[in-house]
C-alpha cells in the first residue's frame, strides 16, 4: 500500500513543479519589485515623513530615529526574505 501512494504522488509532485515554479519565479520577482520600489519611495520621502511633528507631544529627535530604525529594519528584512525565497526560485 505504501509503495503503491508513493507512485501516485510522484508525478503529482513533478506536474505541479514544472507549472508552479515559473508562477513563483513570476510572483516573486514582483514582490522584489515591488519592495525595492517602496524603499526608494520611503528615501525620497523621508524628510514629509520622519521630520519634526509639531502636533506630537514629545517628538524628539531620539524618537525619531526609533522610527526609521523600526522601518528599515522591517523592510530590510523583508525584503532580504524576498530576495532570498526569489534566488531559491530561480535556481529550481
Amino acid at each position: 500500500m505504501k509503495n503503491l501512494i508513493s507512485r501516485q504522488i510522484t508525478p503529482v509532485i513533478a506536474a505541479i513543479e514544472q507549472t508552479g515554479v515559473p508562477a513563483l519565479r513570476g510572483a516573486f520577482s514582483i514582490a522584489a519589485l515591488a519592495l525595492v520600489l517602496v524603499g526608494i519611495l520611503i528615501f525620497r520621502r523621508r524628510h514629509q515623513l520622519f521630520a519634526r511633528d509639531p502636533t506630537v507631544e514629545n517628538d524628539v529627535p531620539e524618537v525619531r530615529d526609533d522610527r526609521i530604525q523600526l522601518l528599515v529594519l522591517v523592510w530590510g528584512g523583508l525584503t532580504t526574505l524576498i530576495v532570498g525565497i526569489l534566488i531559491d526560485v530561480l535556481r529550481a
